[in-house]
């Protein structure tokens, strides 16, 4: 039997732990642009430690929810990491890539 897919609300946090965050602006830019490439839709709250993002995704199941909702905040990481006003060249795009570490909080279905 096929099941329908649901909806699922994935967060994602990228905490500091003494490394720098993204710009937010940049981050909300690019993270917007990896959810509609994926057919979701994303929300980022910034604090000082963190960044909150909850991605909203139409999925078979949870696990396919929160592998799509992984891949919104990896690329718009990406894109922050490899933007031009980064100083420093590909040794520093790896290490801030290294440094954003996510964290999956908990999904639920909607």
């Amino acid at each position: 039997m096929q099941e329908s897919p649901g909806r699922y609300h994935v967060t994602i946090t990228v905490p500091r732990d003494g490394g720098q965050l993204p710009d937010p602006v940049t981050f909300q830019v690019e993270s917007d642009r990896a959810a509609w490439r994926r057919s979701a839709s994303i929300v980022s709250a910034h604090t000082a430690g963190q960044i909150i993002s909850i991605v909203t995704v139409h999925a078979p199941d949870r696990y396919a929810a929160v592998a799509v909702a992984h891949a919104v905040v990896s690329d718009a990481l990406k894109q922050q990491a490899l933007s031009p006003r980064q100083p420093g060249g590909d040794a520093a795009v790896t290490r801030r890539l290294h440094e954003y570490r996510l964290t999956r909080i908990r999904s639920a279905s909607g």
